[in-house]
């Protein structure tokens, strides 16, 4: 009886309850910290994600509209630590106006920033020429590209800035945008090693270059009948008879009038003008000829040229 009551009245003393209480609080703790962390990183990523994508964009329109001119080149300009600048053909005139510029502001969706080591003087321009290669400064004075962009987390600066709370975006003097971990050593590139040729001289003579003449090819034309002028005769005129003097008395002089003869006119034989055949006629059938803005085809048909 006693062996009954005391199993019916086992269970869980107070200072268990409160051990596990404590065990879950501090796991629970710890996975919010992990789950704040992962939500900060991915939206610095996806800040930094944006800023290289400006850049590419930036460079495939100014190669794409062939800018040549310095104001004329697609750009991004970093206007303040939390916002830049996207200037690219937006319209798709060819030209850069004042309504092609798109703002990013992402000071206030986030407490991410573009920390500088000096701090710079704003704006800070990237541009793009029609090769693709970036430079960086004003239209008078350009510059090459200068350091990298490092977006970090706030409280950062560019020396507390690791692989941690920050990422870069590098962009070579070719153009080509790179996203990288904080800390990172960014890589160096060399002048390529070109060679002057002569433009009179032959890289390979085996090549040669084929200019393509298009033009329409024009139908030759079958050999056309040429109709035969009929001669037309000329007309013999007429002799005109010498009058015979008539003999005229000693005593009684007599005045002889002059006779001028009539030429009888010849009337000209008319010429026969040729029946030219209409478009889809033929010669043997209609009476008619092709004419010399024609030509027969092989069933006997003209066509016009």
């Amino acid at each position: 009886m006693t062996n009954r009551r005391l199993a019916s009245e086992q269970g869980y003393s107070l200072i268990e309850i409160v051990v596990v209480l404590v065990i879950v609080a501090i796991m629970a703790t710890f996975a919010i910290l992990a789950l704040g962390s992962s939500t900060q990183n991915l939206g610095r990523q996806n800040i930094t994600k944006e800023f290289k994508v400006a850049l590419e964009r930036a460079r495939f329109d100014s190669i794409r509209r062939h800018a040549s001119v310095c104001s004329e080149m697609s750009r991004v300009e970093i206007t303040s630590p939390t916002s830049f600048d996207i200037i690219t053909d937006v319209n798709q005139n060819g030209n850069i106006d004042a309504g092609d510029t798109r703002t990013v502001d992402f000071g206030s969706r986030s407490l991410v920033e573009m920390v500088f080591d000096p701090a710079p003087t704003f704006p800070v321009t990237i541009r793009f020429d029609q090769r693709g290669n970036a430079t960086s400064g004003t239209c008078a004075a350009i510059a090459p590209v200068g350091d990298p962009t490092v977006f970090c987390e706030l409280p950062c600066t560019a020396a507390t800035a690791n692989a941690v709370n920050s990422n870069i975006v590098f962009v070579s003097p070719t153009g080509t945008a790179a996203m990288l971990a904080g800390g990172e050593i960014i890589p160096s590139f060399s002048d390529p090693t070109t060679s002057n040729i002569d433009s009179a001289s032959q890289i390979n003579p085996l090549l040669a270059i084929w200019d393509l003449v298009t033009s329409s090819p024009s139908p030759s034309p079958s050999g056309s009948p040429t109709a035969t002028p009929t001669a037309t005769p000329t007309p013999t005129p007429t002799p005109t008879p010498t009058p015979t003097p008539t003999p005229t008395p000693t005593v009684t002089p007599t005045v002889t009038p002059t006779v001028t003869p009539t030429a009888t006119p010849v009337t000209p034989t008319p010429t026969a003008t040729p029946v030219y055949c209409i478009s889809g006629q033929r010669p043997a059938v209609d009476n008619c000829i092709c004419s010399p803005l024609q030509y027969q085809q092989a069933n006997g048909r003209c066509r016009n040229l």
